[in-house]
């Protein structure tokens, strides 16, 4: 018996060709191309992370260059008399009979000083601290008050920070009044950029609080997946079995309804 050949035809859609290329063909699927709500929702999050982190950093630095510059000194004296040079600064000493000493004495700048110091260190940790452990909880779960506390503790440390330089201020105007003459450091004036820093994190993270708050976070957007068709093939109709069975009884009712019983004569 001979034997018959069988052959197999496949299905191939016409699609879109790349230009230049008239052999290959290449599948095109359907895209959405509006961005979902949780899909936008990620971005801001995202942003919101990536602005705290920015904040972060300034805080980060801010606090670095209070640290490097508080063993150092600030001030420069030239004593009028002999052109003698003495250097001073927060806690830093001269060893020298016309500098000031660790002894507290009216009216107690340098103390004041220095306890602003401490606070305004203590302020950027603090706020460090927070930002760190935010970053363990999940992009939704991170209130915008946290924005907030963060805005605060930045200017709080600002302010303090003001205070301080200031109050060295008075202290070397006070001890410098007719036998010296001072000059400051550039250290001195690096503690001003310290400042700056942390007032701009703080005005940033004000400003990612009332953006937050004007858009809060919506949990309760859902989205109901679409069944498309890809390549040309629609998709299997889903055909409940109740409804397939109404359907069929309705197709037999007409037939069993047009019967009727064979009427007998006599």
């Amino acid at each position: 018996m001979e034997r018959k050949e069988q052959t197999m035809t496949f299905y191939s859609p016409e699609v879109p060709k790349i230009k230049g290329d008239r052999k290959y063909q290449r599948p095109t699927l359907p895209t959405n191309k509006s961005e979902s709500p949780q899909r936008l929702q990620q971005y801001v999050d995202q942003t919101y992370t990536y602005t705290r982190m920015f904040c972060g950093s300034l805080c980060g630095f801010s606090l670095l260059l209070l640290i490097c510059t508080s063993p150092l000194s600030w001030v420069q004296f030239l004593v009028t008399n002999n052109g003698l040079e003495l250097y001073a600064g927060l806690w830093t000493l001269c060893n020298h009979e016309l500098c000031w000493s660790h002894t507290p004495k009216p009216p107690y700048y340098l103390q004041y000083s220095r306890a602003a110091f401490i606070v305004s260190v203590l302020t950027i940790l603090t706020g460090l601290g927070f930002l760190f452990s935010s970053c363990r909880l999940t992009e939704g779960s991170v209130t915008p008050d946290l924005d907030l506390k963060l805005s605060m503790l930045n200017f709080m440390s600002a302010i303090c920070l003001l205070l301080c330089l200031n109050l060295f201020l008075a202290q070397v105007d006070w001890h410098t009044m007719s036998a010296m003459e001072s000059q400051f450091l550039w250290t001195y004036y690096l503690n001003w950029f310290s400042d700056i820093l942390n007032t701009c994190a703080g005005i940033i993270s004000f400003l990612i609080y009332l953006t937050a708050k004007s858009n809060p976070h919506n949990q309760s957007v859902r989205v109901i997946p679409q069944e498309k068709s890809r390549l040309g093939i629609d998709p299997v109709p889903k055909v409940l079995p109740a409804k397939a069975g109404s359907g069929k009884s309705e197709m037999k009712s007409p037939s069993v309804s047009g019967k009727r019983p064979p009427s007998t004569r006599l």
